[in-house]
């Protein structure tokens, strides 16, 4: 040994037992990793957190805890210190899931945190806040239900699930049960709220609810099994089902006149479809609810089974009618076999909608319509080429945030290669003339900031794809058009403005 080594373990001796602990197991990290640096706390007045140290603190413990693995596996460990990895690996967790936390609570405005919290208390205290702020968000978009309106009584658990229902009906096109997460009770209503835009109920809570922390929704706030299925929408049997079930008639007698030349006949069919009611969507998730890139606590969503118009369904992943580009072409066939086949409609009914077809509702201010969601792309297509007015389906319903910043509006809209190609200051600046312009001609209400990223602070939405660019606003609003015609028009917004992407800009841009 060298003679400044023997001065160093001289001197060591000197320190106490716990210094000299801490002093050797620094050296041991900065020959190891000479990039790890320890953290130094500085002196912070006012009784805050030096959040800098506390986030550094816990990079420098992670890392410390990751080193223990790396030095105990090892061949020259030689023995098997499986139990002492295990525990490092287990810290380096806690301490990983520490530090999330604490960067979720240095950046949360309005918490005021206690010097000792313990993390219990901490992570209670910053899902308080973010509960309060999710609340505080949305207290302007909350309707003001007629006093008719339809009553829907939520239970809310700890976890963020919640079942909601109402009284059911004479109507029975009304679902009359949901399920779904949200992160607040108030986003719960806001969900009920958004998916009957055009009718918003009166929401009350049974149990009433407390006031809890912002609920990290995941497995344990699933409540679908407590939700209604295809075949309970089924067994209620009601008006819609026999309007469904004589469309199935006279779709059969049509088959049988044509039994001879199925394929041809179905092909004759499409084909009127694609002329007299064509997809017009060129990319239907524009339909889609927007999300917020400055909350992502504000991710409400619900499910239902329902019946649905077969013509509200105007989004399916192939556009055009009857072709399917090769995969499963024959599913329509095999349907109107089946149909051609059979004299119980009912078990027909059945084993048509036995497993489910999933749709995705986008409300809107006249009435909501749909894609298609995660299965159905065959079965939409066949009810429309038989003439079947009713699908019974999965419905999934995505409440809206209710801001976002320009940057998160574009990002958000179904891009293509040449778009992504613009400037991205000059899209932001684009879509900001085209947001002022909604709030402008009262289309919306609500407020936009005057920033090189301006956000929308909503307090009237009548259409999440009213907020997308140009081009996806007047496609969608051309489709709404041909479902609920004079729509455009209550808004106050001309046909020839709504429905043609640059005079669409130029309405919006000049007084």
């Amino acid at each position: 040994m060298s003679a400044i080594g023997t001065l160093i373990l001289a001197l060591a001796r000197l320190l106490p037992e716990e210094e000299r602990e801490r002093i050797g197991l620094y050296l041991g990290e900065s020959v190891n990793n000479p990039d790890i640096v320890p953290a130094v706390p500085d002196v912070q007045a006012g009784g805050k957190p030096d959040w800098d140290y506390v986030w550094s603190a816990l990079l420098d413990a992670a890392a410390h805890a990751h080193r223990i693995t790396e030095l105990l596996e090892t061949e020259r460990a030689y023995f098997d210190f499986t139990d002492l990895t295990r525990l490092a690996v287990d810290l380096r967790t806690q301490i990983n899931e520490a530090y999330g936390l604490m960067c979720e609570a240095g950046n949360l405005n309005g918490l005021v945190p206690h010097a000792g919290d313990n993390l219990d208390q901490l992570r209670t205290a910053s899902g308080l806040r973010r509960a309060e702020i999710v609340d505080a968000e949305l207290a302007p978009m909350r309707p003001d239900p007629s006093p008719d309106a339809s009553i829907w009584t939520v239970d809310f658990d700890q976890h963020g699930g919640f079942v909601a229902a109402t009284t059911p009906q004479n109507d029975d096109v009304a679902p009359w049960k949901f399920w779904g997460m949200a992160s607040t009770p108030a986003s719960a209503a806001h969900t009920l709220e958004w998916c009957f835009l055009n009718a918003p109920p009166t929401v009350v809570f049974d149990p009433p609810v407390r006031t809890q922390p912002c609920a990290r929704t995941g497995p344990d706030a699933d409540r679908s099994q407590e939700g209604p299925s295809v075949p309970e929408l089924l067994a209620r049997r009601g008006s819609v089902y026999q309007q469904h079930l004589t469309a199935v008639r006279v779709a059969r007698e049509a088959l049988r006149n044509r039994a001879g030349d199925l394929e041809a006949y179905l092909a004759e069919r499409a084909t009127e479809l694609n002329a007299s009611d064509p997809q017009l969507l060129g990319n239907h998730k524009a339909l889609d609810t927007i999300g917020s890139a400055e909350n992502n606590d504000h991710s409400g969503v619900a499910d239902t089974v329902m019946w649905v118009p077969t013509q509200l369904v105007v989004g399916t992943d192939h556009r055009v009618w009857g072709d399917f580009g090769g995969f499963r072409d024959e599913v329509p066939l095999e349907i109107a076999t089946g149909l051609l086949s059979t004299d119980d409609l009912d078990a027909f009914t059945d084993e048509l909608f036995s497993h489910p077809i999933a749709l995705k509702r986008s409300p809107g201010w006249a009435g909501p319509v749909y894609r298609v969601g995660s299965n159905g792309n065959h079965r939409i297509h066949a009810a429309r080429i038989l003439g079947f007015p009713w699908l019974a389906a999965k419905v999934e319903v995505d409440a809206t945030a209710p801001s976002w910043s320009m940057l998160g509006l574009i990002s958000d809209d179904p891009g293509d290669d040449k778009e992504l190609r613009r400037p991205l200051q000059r899209r932001i600046q684009e879509r900001a003339g085209l947001v002022a312009g909604l709030l402008r001609r009262e289309v919306i209400d609500g407020e936009l900031t005057d920033a090189n990223d301006p956000t929308l602070r909503c307090r009237r939405l009548p259409a999440a794809w009213l907020l997308r660019g140009a081009q996806h606003a007047t496609a969608v609003n051309s489709v709404y058009e041909s479902r609920y015609p004079g729509a455009l028009a209550r808004l106050g917004i001309p046909i020839a403005a709504g429905t043609e992407p640059a005079t669409w800009s130029r309405w919006l841009t000049t007084s």
